[in-house]
């Protein structure tokens, strides 16, 4: 969406807020958020600090935001894995693969935005613990979907589908965790092999 304001001398100015986001967005995620000040925000946005207050508040405000934005395109690629997946535990391995491939592509490589700012922020400031709730909640959610249709002869086993989903949920948290810690390429395809052997038991 484009926000466009006029300033006080000269001609009226615009910029696009998903744009801005998008680059605010790379910023925290490379970072994090106490390393961010608002001159790297201003920098980063190519937007003045008062235009950037008056569209998105305050730096605690413009970050709930690009949190926001990050959470949607987060489950948007999940959703999209799973719906081109194949029925069966082959749906499962194509799964890891697409995930592991968008984990090591940029700027995947910078960890879980979500994890990362929970972490960093959990107790400092409330509130922010809920976007990786939230998160996590949607995550096992749409893995019980794809979870569902390998459960052996179609029958829906819905405490082993559960079982798998926590357990699917919490690797790929920790995977992220692994690839934001700077794992080499020998160590992450191992963890990727790893989970691949448990699902080929599935």
């Amino acid at each position: 969406m484009a926000v466009s304001e006029t300033p006080t001398v000269g001609r009226p100015r615009s910029f696009d807020e998903d744009a801005v986001l998008d680059a605010l967005m790379a910023l925290f995620w490379r970072k994090g958020y106490a390393q961010t000040s608002m001159t790297d925000v201003v920098e980063a946005s190519g937007v003045h600090k008062p235009s950037l207050y008056r569209v998105f508040g305050t730096k605690d405000e413009i970050f709930a935001a690009v949190l926001r934005r990050y959470l949607e395109a987060q489950l948007s690629m999940l959703s999209q894995l799973i719906e081109q997946s194949s029925p069966g535990t082959d749906g499962v391995h194509e799964f890891l693969d697409g995930f592991a491939a968008a984990a090591l592509a940029d700027p995947g490589r910078n960890g879980c935005l979500l994890v990362v700012a929970s972490n960093e922020l959990s107790g400092t400031m409330p509130g922010y613990e809920d976007f990786a709730g939230a998160y996590r909640s949607a995550l096992r959610e749409r893995l019980s979907v794809l979870l569902t249709r390998s459960v052996a002869n179609n029958e829906h086993d819905a405490a082993l589908v559960e079982q798998r989903s926590e357990l699917l949920a919490t690797f790929l948290a920790g995977f992220q965790v692994a690839v934001r810690a700077g794992a080499s390429d020998d160590e992450i395809h191992r963890i990727v092999d790893s989970m691949h052997t448990i699902i080929d038991t599935w």
